[in-house]
């Protein structure tokens, strides 16, 4: 490498975790196995389809410790990723090829294993799109597991740092990530991904510092090149300057501060200068998650995904199993309050014992309420279920996708038969449970004074509310740009609501990503939100600013963005107010 190339060189990525780190690299290249083919005696391939047998069955074993783990260390976003693995090795249509492929072809199972392995990432690989890329690296880690068993190696991750150092690489497998030592790896860059991507997923989840995106970082660098990294901002700065290092070290030191001034917010109410009380609850997945949303200073469940329950196993979930998950959560939070939404399935969330045709459109096609309704059984089970945990008196249950009326009568007529199977049953439970719906779909946002007669909570869901208003699939790459959480029409269908709940003494929250934000944070206070539910770890940081501000600022605020004409005027605005009052905030960490 010439004199030149060691100059400081400043890149850009996409911020996926934040936290500044200052290191060494110790890069990570990825290699193909090397796998050679071998002709296979006729009287070799009964052992050879029995090799591939045992170490499928190895692989579906080591993977399903792998989920497990991620459950325990990383949540169920990071679980899902090893039941996508999970769904590869349950091919048998693609498993009974590869042994037909042995039996013609008399080749060893490493070759027919790689090459059929191989053929489908080639297709994937064609597709544009970060779900296809990930698709492929679904693919890939799978392979690579798969191939070490039949070679007899067994689990082993090879290529782990044994000192601290910031990893660089093209990509991270989800398994190579699972199992990193945090102890040791202070940050994380790679070329491809975004913010959805397994890395970032995981890096999250694990609290590493993580930039990705950055284009070809891995290949300007070598071992042991100082480099830093700002999560917070996405700036990857490649041989650092002594003033560089000192700059950044500075920062590190004023975010580590600014951690310690969120840790000591934890035990304090989330409350404006003037004295406006905003509750800040959690959303989670496990009943676990639920001990993270008190020890970031939560005072209650805005959200409980009870569809998990479906999506972490192949067989439906009985009604009492049910019962011991949401009694589990609620003992945890014991006295705050617990939302458990009934089964949101369908859409992009399917299940083998429910079945759910392939759409044109699933998205506005059978899912949620729509499911729970054509499947009454499942539906009375998971609401006797819910009763049964209501009897501690701090759980609540939530209808998702109502669009009016219809289906809103529907479910209350649904509940109270299940109320009738325990009382039969002599089974204690809340008789007066309080029942709320999501306001995910505009239609549900219009009706909300009506809809609010008999509701005692509504729950905006913003993630779906903004694809619906702006008739823009959030995951679609080619109509990104188009799925703006700052639409003017989508803030005044939050007004709308918000007004409607106050009119009718009904409580309004929000549980969708715009909750989480901190430039939404004095927008959405000024407009009237009391509760707000949100990721765990981002709670202290959302109390900070509403702590740090009047509910008249926030109303000021908010009179302002909503004569704004464009989504991008408001965001710009909401910055500004932001930078001028936080200059500690992470983002500003720049």
């Amino acid at each position: 490498m010439g004199r030149d190339e060691r100059k400081e060189q400043i890149l850009r990525g996409i911020p996926a975790a934040p936290g500044i780190a200052i290191g060494k690299v110790h890069l990570i290249v990825y290699d193909e196995p090397d796998v050679t083919p071998r002709k296979l005696a006729p009287s070799e391939v009964p052992q050879e389809l029995s090799r591939y047998n045992i170490a499928l069955d190895q692989t579906r074993a080591a993977i399903e410790r792998s989920r497990d783990r991620a459950l325990d260390v990383a949540g169920v976003a990071v679980g899902k990723i090893f039941d996508a693995h999970l769904l590869i090795l349950a091919d048998e249509i693609f498993h009974d090829q590869v042994r037909g492929r042995i039996i013609r072809e008399q080749f060893n199972a490493e070759y027919i294993v790689y090459d059929s392995f191989g053929q489908m990432i080639e297709v994937i690989s064609r597709t544009q799109g970060e779900v296809f890329r990930e698709r492929a690296a679904d693919l890939r880690d799978v392979r690579t597991r798969l191939l070490r068993y039949l070679r007899g190696e067994g689990d082993v991750i090879p290529d782990h740092p044994t000192h601290e150092v910031i990893l660089v690489a093209e990509d991270l497998s989800p398994t190579q990530a699972l199992n990193l030592d945090r102890s040791l790896v202070h940050g994380i860059i790679t070329d491809i991904g975004g913010l959805t991507s397994h890395t970032a997923i995981l890096a999250r989840s694990l609290d590493i510092p993580t930039i990705v995106g950055t284009g070809d970082v891995s290949s300007r660098v070598r071992d042991g090149d100082s480099i830093i990294l700002n999560g917070n901002s996405g700036k990857v700065i490649l041989h650092p300057t002594k003033e560089s290092f000192a700059e950044y070290d500075a920062k590190r030191q004023r975010f580590r501060s600014f951690q310690q001034v969120l840790e000591d917010l934890k035990s304090q109410p989330a409350v404006t200068l003037d004295g406006r009380e905003i509750e800040l609850w959690g959303n989670i997945e496990l009943p676990r998650e639920a001990e993270s949303v008190l020890s970031h200073g939560g005072t209650g469940v805005g959200l409980f995904r009870s569809e998990f329950l479906f999506l972490t196993r192949e067989t439906t979930p009985s009604e009492d199993e049910q019962f011991s998950i949401y009694d589990k959560a609620a003992e945890i939070m014991d006295p705050h309050p617990v939302v458990i939404r009934t089964f949101d399935l369908g859409g992009d969330k399917y299940h083998a014992g429910i079945n759910i045709r392939d759409e044109k459109n699933p998205f506005l096609g059978y899912r949620a309420i729509r499911v729970s309704l054509s499947r009454r059984d499942l539906f009375r089970a998971q609401l006797r279920a819910i009763l049964r945990a209501s009897a501690r008196g701090n759980v609540r249950v939530m209808f998702p996708f109502v669009s009016g009326f219809e289906e809103l009568r529907e479910s209350l007529a649904v509940l109270e038969e299940a109320k009738q199977e325990l009382q039969q049953r002599k089974l204690a439970h809340d008789r007066n449970i309080p029942v709320g719906i999501m306001i995910e779909i505009p239609s549900a946002a219009v009706m909300a004074d009506r809809l609010a007669e008999q509701c005692a909570f509504f729950s905006i869901g913003t993630n779906d509310l903004i694809q619906y208003t702006v008739a823009t699939d959030r995951a679609n790459e080619q109509v990104a740009a188009y799925y703006r959480s700052y639409h003017p029409a989508v803030l005044r269908l939050i007004e709308m609501t918000v007004r409607a709940g106050e009119r009718h003494g009904v409580h309004v929250g929000i549980c969708g990503e715009l909750g989480g934000s901190p430039a939404a944070t004095p927008l959405l206070v000024g407009l009237g939100m009391r509760e707000l539910s949100l990721t765990s770890s981002m709670i202290p940081e959302i109390k900070k600013i509403i702590r740090s501000l009047t509910y008249e600022e926030c109303k000021r605020m908010a009179r302002k963005a909503m004569k704004m004409d464009t989504s991008q005027e408001i965001l710009n605005y909401m910055h500004g107010e932001l930078k001028k009052r936080f200059a500690d905030l992470p983002i500003w960490f720049n």
